[in-house]
């Protein structure tokens, strides 16, 4: 999966090299696209020609960086024009389709409730794909003079001195956000058996079904994560100290609930899952509002590819050392708890 941040990072300004040529809301729909193809490829050639081949993964994970990459900044670009309350709802978007993929497409596919084949999973994505584009094409504004005319990220470079500088906090607090966000998938290893004991990692009663467990976890991320975005656009932030200010409370929010992930409690798991994720929905939502109140408008694509872009660096970091924080919660090994590899 580090492969797909590879792509993302790639992507996140290489669209303005290898589609130049292309208006800002006609990216949002190529990337789309992008992300359409890397859907199909697991339910195509893996689950209906039985292909065994791993290329498949590293292109289905490829075309969905660079989809992903792509559509990230230009769509949040493609949509300022709309007004902050639109920005507010759709940046909700993102965790949203998560936890309906990561909470409905578990219980459907856990032993435990209908064991529905992951295939079903890829199929639905695919099929939401086109519906997304068709909202996009017909009510994302398109007609010159509706957006602003975008300059391109070496421009903005070039330009950086009207923008750079108030928005270095926000890269800072971008990076450590992914980091905690990619580096949280080590739950699946702390919590490596086929049931979870909920109140002490050497415990063998108050288990819960692992599938369950895990649900229950991306609930309280999509709580933490959606509701803070939402917060982020109720607070009145008219100065970067106050921005920097609500920044440092996101980091603290996410380090502190990637702290308590070493504990290996699994209810202490539930809170920490939610802090570390209320600081990274939190983070987002500020940088967002600000990049759209005080970049320079001919410069809001190109800030939105690089903030995005820098966050992928604490991304490929998080992916990159999960098995090497896991090693560190996992010192000790138990029945259910970091179980030791046989």
């Amino acid at each position: 999966t580090v492969f797909m941040h590879y792509g993302k990072l790639v992507a996140r300004v290489g669209h303005d090299l290898f589609l130049a040529w292309a208006s800002t809301w006609l990216r949002v729909l190529i990337a789309m696209w992008l992300v359409f193809l890397a859907s199909l490829i697991p339910p195509v050639f893996v689950w209906s020609l039985g292909s065994r081949w791993m290329g498949h993964a590293f292109l289905h994970y490829l075309l969905l960086g660079i989809g992903v990459g792509v559509f990230e900044g230009v769509f949040l670009s493609a949509i300022s024009p709309l007004g902050r309350l639109t920005k507010a709802w759709a940046i909700m978007g993102c965790p949203l389709g998560l936890a309906l993929v990561d909470i409905i497409g578990l219980l459907c596919t856990s032993k435990a409730t209908l064991d529905m084949s992951p295939v079903y999973i890829f199929w639905y994505i695919a099929a939401c794909v086109p519906v997304g584009m068709a909202v996009f094409a017909t009510r994302a504004p398109r007609v010159e003079g509706v957006s602003h005319q975008q300059a391109n990220v070496v421009k903005a470079i070039r330009d950086g001195r009207s923008w750079f500088l108030p928005i270095l906090p926000f890269l800072a607090a971008k990076v450590i956000g992914n980091f905690v966000m990619e580096n949280t998938p080590g739950w699946f290893y702390v919590y490596s058996g086929e049931k979870v004991p909920m109140f002490s990692p050497s415990a063998t009663e108050y288990l819960m079904d692992h599938d369950l467990f895990f649900a229950l976890i991306y609930v309280v991320v999509l709580l933490g994560d959606g509701l803070s975005r939402r917060a982020a656009y109720m607070l009145h932030l008219r100065t970067l100290l106050r921005n920097v200010f609500v920044l440092l409370v996101a980091v603290c929010c996410s380090v502190a609930g990637f702290f308590l992930e070493s504990y290996v409690v699994a209810v202490v798991t539930l809170f920490a899952a939610f802090l570390a994720f209320w600081g990274n929905g939190l983070g987002y939502g500020v940088g967002a509002k600000f990049i759209d109140l005080a970049i320079p408008p001919q410069h809001n694509r190109a800030v939105y590819s690089i903030w995005c872009m820098i966050g992928d660096v604490g991304s490929i970091a998080g992916a990159a050392l999960v098995d090497v924080v896991n090693r560190y919660f996992c010192r000790s090994h138990y029945t259910y708890v970091c179980v030791s590899p046989s």
